[in-house]
């Protein structure tokens, strides 16, 4: 009877320490899994607020902390800058006409080595003419015409057409492309212009319609785009430009739709193209950099965000919460920047 107390007696204590052994298994475990905090930099494009910018001939909702450059000119030569201050490569530009372009390098060579004192000789050439190689002399253009923008206007060196992306409203191509600018540093946008000719016998020249483009630093155009085109979707002329352009232009009622359609569609075909075009460069693009730099880029499975983080950020088990991102992610906004501590 005694024996049977004392079994019964020693598997409780058995159980008792067992029990206390798991006890204090589960709470080492709990610490070592215990996740460590993050910190999240958000993207300067994530907290973006709008405010109303009102000039005596158009309006528009601009993002807070960016600046408007205005052209000095008339009214059919309108051109102004949405930009950020800190980095003018970040920007949208709009001019409603340039002229004084020669049709082919031939005709330059001509004026240089007939007449060298003549503004012919000094005019930029769009050859072939297309959006292309417009933008291809852009910077030489706008130097030619610089007494008319009392704002600085980004360089623009080795511009490369990467894909097309439909036609404006007055027939120019839309492409998406990029270049260089002053510091060497790789800038990609959306750019469209239209190019016509004005015969001024013995000689042709050519006339830039509609010069309109959005920029920012490579591989952040993703989150910029959506700004930009929100940003031009708002743009209107007011009654005073409208007025004066038709006036201007000899003719005494106008339509003021008919100026506003260029802006509207222009910002509507360049949503579609930007939803439609070739994503594979994106992805290859994305992902040289985030390798060059470091990065790796992983989806909080929470929110949806997708953040950069640095290389290994992804080894740690985060129980689900974070997950390293598919290809077709690459395509898709970056939230900011995200690191464990």
């Amino acid at each position: 009877m005694n024996m049977q107390k004392n079994s019964l007696g020693t598997f409780g204590k058995i159980r008792h320490v067992t029990a206390l052994a798991t006890l204090t298994l589960l709470t080492f475990n709990s610490v070592v899994l215990a996740q460590p905090k993050v910190t999240i930099t958000p993207d300067a494009t994530k907290n973006i607020s709008y405010i109303d910018y009102h000039h005596r001939l158009f309006s528009l909702k601009i993002p807070k902390g960016f600046v408007v450059g205005i052209g000095k000119t008339d009214y059919t030569h309108f051109t102004f800058m949405l930009y950020d201050p800190q980095n003018p490569d970040i920007s949208l530009f709009f001019n409603m006409k340039t002229e004084g372009y020669l049709k082919t390098k031939k005709m330059l060579s001509f004026y240089k080595q007939y007449y060298p004192q003549s503004p012919f000789a000094k005019l930029p050439v769009i050859d072939p003419q297309t959006t292309e190689s417009f933008y291809r002399v852009f910077t030489p253009a706008i130097a030619f015409n610089q007494k008319i923008l009392p704002f600085k206007v980004p360089t623009m060196k080795k511009f490369k057409k990467l894909s097309s992306l439909g036609k404006n409203l007055t027939g120019g191509e839309i492409i998406r492309g990029t270049y260089q600018n002053e510091k060497n540093e790789h800038i990609e946008g959306i750019f469209t212009a239209t190019i016509k000719e004005m015969a001024m016998p013995p000689i042709v020249l050519l006339m830039v319609y509609n010069t309109i483009y959005f920029s920012a630093k490579e591989n952040t155009l993703i989150n910029y785009l959506p700004i930009f085109n929100y940003c031009l979707s708002t743009f209107r002329f007011s009654s005073e430009y409208v007025n004066g352009y038709y006036l201007e232009q000899g003719q005494i009622k106008g339509n003021a739709s008919a100026l506003q359609q260029i802006l509207d569609s222009t910002s509507r075909v360049i949503a579609q193209g930007w939803e439609k075009r070739q994503k594979t460069y994106d992805i290859l693009s994305q992902k040289h950099s985030d390798a060059t730099l470091g990065y790796e880029r992983v989806r909080d499975t929470d929110t949806g965000e997708i953040y950069k983080a640095d290389l290994g950020f992804s080894d740690y088990d985060w129980h689900g919460k974070y997950e390293v991102i598919s290809d077709d992610m690459y395509n898709l906004p970056v939230a900011g920047y995200i690191e464990k501590h």
